[in-house]
């Protein structure tokens, strides 16, 4: 077992701190860290060797035996959009329900304000992929060590600021059967609030366990919105891919004609299907289903300079062409288009609007994105010399040695606005958040219910709450900034 308090100290030194903390979770237990008040001082780890670094056998329920898993282990993606519906499948526990019979958290009723809240944090702090003798970090066990590293920050202001919470951290290793185990264990019987995981198939199945034991679940950073369905406890934070089409589409009509707005893709089922995402946005904005469609424009061209491509009919003379780019996963087509946008577009101004993934291209001149008046979607906006965002990143590298990455901040800001909105709605908070916004540090919140599926006994039934706050940046003076 090991501290919540110790797993994050305060050293100098990045290697230092990572190596320390990947060592701490080489060292959890099968299933959680020691359960503790957040208030309380930091004690001496009693933590208890678990061997192999590649972990112990699991109980198989079906044969009643301990074996080695044969682990799948899920890929770690924070902007992977799903564009397909996912069956909702039960969580596997030991007896196909909750250990002990328990279905809910004893003594306590659904939505109750409570004294202290038992919070447990399910991440793929990959712990398991550690090489300790190499003393190497896996590259995707930074998300959720930055982005736990900034929960943690929260967890001590939310203390000094009279909230309570038992803190659980549990280390999903993005598996699978680690999962299975996690939800079959006491620690997320007897949570009030769970945060994580992040993977798809691990939020599926967590999701179903709370829906079914009516607890809250707060998906931080999968953009999936096709996780469940009929579960007003679970409440995901990161905008999904329509909600990001939808703001691209508002923040275009806003500034230009649509007669003006070309949709832009190549000739690929997953991209094509997105265009409905476009048309639907415009028939919101203008109130209409009998509004004349935007513009398409379908590049079926798969050479590296995009040659048989004639993107000049498109362009607007004496007037200003917006092409909408829902394509992201090949950076070197965005740049044959960006060259090839530039090279057709003459003195004639032109406004692409891209994906948040953009920001992460190394291989395109930036000149293009300055030329072309780029924009793009993000789920983050802030400014770094805003004197509360100065004050936050001072002191998290005075407590950690470095400054945060963005994933720090929208973990700190997160765990901040769901532990203070829990102190005050209680466990039902989520009935409240689609009436209270939130200005945090990394951008504004805007949850908003969800409603898929009809339901004739209860027409005011949620399928979910999403955060519906997505941000467009411009790219100016060569690097990206608000378009407030």
């Amino acid at each position: 077992m090991i501290l919540v308090q110790n797993l994050l100290p305060r050293l100098s030194g990045n290697k230092i701190w990572m190596t320390s903390l990947c060592c701490c979770l080489l060292l959890m237990s099968c299933d959680s860290l020691k359960k503790v008040p957040t208030d309380t001082q930091p004690k001496t780890d009693t933590s208890e060797d678990l061997g192999e670094i590649q972990g112990g056998k699991v109980y198989n329920p079906e044969t009643g035996k301990y074996e080695n898993p044969s682990d799948q282990v899920s890929p770690v993606d924070t902007v992977s959009w799903t564009e397909t519906p996912i069956e909702e499948k039960p969580p596997i526990t030991s007896d196909g329900g909750s250990p002990d019979g328990i279905t809910t958290k004893p003594g306590i009723d659904p939505g109750q304000t409570l004294d202290m809240y038992d919070v447990a944090v399910c991440l793929p702090f990959l712990g398991n992929r550690f090489k300790e003798y190499e003393n190497e970090i896996n590259p995707k066990s930074m998300l959720a060590i930055n982005f736990y590293s900034g929960v943690k920050m929260a967890f001590d202001d939310l203390s000094s600021r009279g909230v309570r919470l038992n803190v659980n951290v549990l280390d999903t290793e993005a598996s699978d059967s680690k999962m299975n185990s996690l939800l079959a264990s006491s620690e997320l019987f007897e949570a009030d609030i769970i945060i994580g995981p992040v993977t798809t198939g691990n939020l599926k199945k967590t999701a179903a366990f709370a829906k079914k034991n009516k607890k809250v679940l707060i998906s931080p950073l999968n953009p999936n919105n096709k996780i469940t369905s009929g579960n007003p406890y679970f409440v995901q934070t990161n905008p999904s891919l329509e909600s990001h089409c939808q703001a691209i589409t508002k923040h275009a009509l806003d500034n230009h004609p649509a007669a003006d707005i070309v949709l832009l893709v190549r000739d690929k089922s997953a991209e094509k299907n997105r265009l409905k995402y476009f048309q639907d946005a415009q028939k919101t904005y203008t109130g209409s289903e009998s509004v004349d469609r935007l513009k398409e424009f379908v590049i079926r061209d798969n050479s590296s300079d995009l040659n048989e491509v004639d993107l000049m009919p498109l362009i607007k003379q004496n007037k200003t062409t917006v092409f909408l780019v829902p394509s992201w996963s090949n950076e070197n087509f965005i740049y044959a288009l960006m060259r090839k946008i530039s090279l057709v577009k003459g003195p004639n101004d032109v406004v692409v609007y891209g994906m948040p993934q953009w920001r992460e291209y190394t291989r395109i001149d930036f000149d293009y994105f300055e030329r072309l008046n780029l924009h793009i979607s993000s789920n983050t906006d802030y400014d770094i010399y805003d004197e509360s965002v100065k004050n936050f990143r001072q002191r998290y590298f005075d407590r950690f040695g470095m400054p945060p990455v963005e994933d720090a901040i929208v973990g700190y800001d997160l765990m901040m606005y769901f532990g203070e909105m829990a102190s005050k709605h209680g466990t039902n908070f989520p009935q409240k958040i689609d009436g209270e916004s939130a200005n945090l540090l990394h951008s504004r919140l805007d949850f908003q219910p969800a409603q898929r599926s009809v339901n004739i006994e209860n027409l005011d039934a949620v399928d979910f709450y999403e955060n519906k706050m997505v941000n467009i940046l411009k790219f100016e003076d060569y690097h990206f900034q608000s378009t407030k």
